[in-house]
């Protein structure tokens, strides 16, 4: 169908979501262009599931700043946006469209002087995401893991500065940073890469 012939693709150099039809793949065709400037100043991940699309948009306060994910329809009209944690990485929806994920990467400032938790948000589209707020995100963090020892694999290295001088080690919450999912086919859980840690992390959706 229409739909299933479309890509959706972010466009870093002028901040705008793209609309592409390549019913003719040998000759794609730019049909639409969204401009994410209303939500935002930068996105980092697109994810299309029934004609509804999601995109991870990083908003005026910056990344180590809760951001959001912003939904629009297929000819690219807004629908609806809600908050998530912060520098969302990838978002993904579950196999039977009912749920968003998000990988909130938490990623510090260039300096270490803020290190936001890493999580993953789950955005309830049951209802549909017109109908969405902010009660629909439940976020997944790690802070039960601070107060454990964990195997000497997983690479835990952040260190908070404070005016250029050490202050403290990051948690584990803070450091961990997931960046990419991946999801079962009965939609029952996720499979989340934090790379710069050495680990996957399983959640229960």
């Amino acid at each position: 169908d229409n739909l299933s012939k479309r890509l959706f693709v972010t466009s870093g150099a002028d901040t705008s979501l793209r609309i592409v039809n390549i019913n003719n793949t040998s000759a794609p065709v730019q049909i639409a262009r969204i401009s994410i400037a209303p939500y935002g100043i930068d996105m980092t991940s697109v994810a299309a599931k029934d004609g509804l699309i999601a995109v991870a948009v990083i908003d005026s306060t910056g990344k180590t700043a809760n951001c959001k994910v912003v939904f629009f329809d297929s000819n690219g009209n807004f629908i609806n946006q809600v908050r998530v944690g912060s520098n969302p990485d990838m978002v993904i929806f579950t196999p039977d469209g009912k749920k968003l994920l998000v990988a909130n990467e938490g990623e510090p400032n260039g300096d270490y002087t803020i290190d936001r938790e890493g999580s993953v948000s789950i955005i309830n589209l049951s209802n549909g995401a017109a109908a969405l707020t902010q009660a629909n995100v439940q976020t997944a963090g790690f802070t039960q893991f601070n107060s454990q020892t964990l195997d000497a694999r997983i690479r835990i290295t952040g260190k908070i500065q404070s005016g250029g001088s050490f202050l403290r080690n990051s948690t584990v919450a803070e450091d961990l940073e997931p960046e990419y999912i991946t999801i079962s086919d009965d939609g029952k859980t996720a499979w989340v890469t934090c790379q710069q840690n050495n680990c996957i992390a399983t959640l229960d959706i």
